[in-house]
């Protein structure tokens, strides 16, 4: 588990940013890694090497101070009522971070999202991107969902993170589907829609979407743990930040 954590924390922190950043990583890396050896009991393995699971470079990926944050939290894992937590993190929240049952099926006080004001320093704080109707046509119907031409795709309604819950698309010949936002972004692919809190403005054969954030928004904002950082805040407080009632035990 320590091998393996230090094999992550290179892909998903800069080893140059503060060390207490680096070391809330790593007991996050580490948490989430021994949650999915409990859920993974019945598979050939408990984690992907890709986006999927956590960024695994093995040694090669090591470095002198990510190695220190993991040695210096070696062992420490967030727990929540006598169990593992599934310790999600993601790039940047844009203001609020999710609601963990908008995406899976947990109920968590640690991960119902919380307000964080700290991350607007990061540059995927605000984004733009341009879709070709025809494009996301294809897409979904390639999904399963039977879609004529796009004229309109509208939002109709918000979570209370200001993430998309569900979404209308309007054809041109009058028909409507909806989908929620969590399958729209899966299927356009999450670095093409880097998040789920946008606007959409409508260009005839194309849209604009306006967006904020990257990542699916649950548990630890990383953008955000670098200000905190940056403001003296020690890992603890940033772990005790983002995942509010998890407690810090060492196995």
């Amino acid at each position: 588990l320590e091998a393996y954590t230090r094999g992550v924390l290179y892909h998903e922190v800069p080893h140059k940013w503060p060390l207490e950043v680096i070391k809330a990583q790593a007991v996050a890396a580490r948490t989430y890694a021994l949650y999915q050896t409990g859920v993974k009991k019945e598979q050939k393995y408990d984690v992907t090497s890709d986006i999927y699971s956590q960024v695994y470079g093995g040694r090669s990926a090591e470095r002198y101070r990510t190695n220190i944050a993991a040695d210096r939290t070696r062992g420490e894992v967030l727990f929540y009522k006598g169990k593992v937590l599934p310790a999600y993190f993601h790039s940047t929240c844009a203001g609020h971070t999710e609601d963990v049952s908008e995406l899976w099926n947990h109920n968590l006080a640690p991960l119902k999202g919380v307000v964080c004001h700290y991350c607007q320093t990061s540059p995927h704080y605000s984004w733009k991107k341009n879709f070709q109707s025809k494009e996301i046509q294809e897409k979904l119907n390639k999904n399963g969902y039977k879609i004529g031409l796009i004229k309109e795709i509208k939002i109709i309604k918000r979570n209370k993170s200001g993430r998309i819950k569900t979404l209308r698309i309007t054809m041109r010949d009058g028909k409507t589907t909806a989908i929620s936002g969590k399958n729209f972004r899966n299927i356009i692919g999450p670095n093409n829609l880097k998040s789920n809190k946008y606007d959409i403005a409508m260009k005839g054969y194309y849209f604009d979407v306006i967006g904020q954030g990257w990542g699916h928004g649950v548990g630890m904002c990383q953008w955000g743990a670098h200000q905190m950082a940056q403001e003296r805040f020690n890992y603890k407080e940033i772990l005790k930040y983002y995942y509010p009632g998890a407690k810090l035990k060492k196995l």
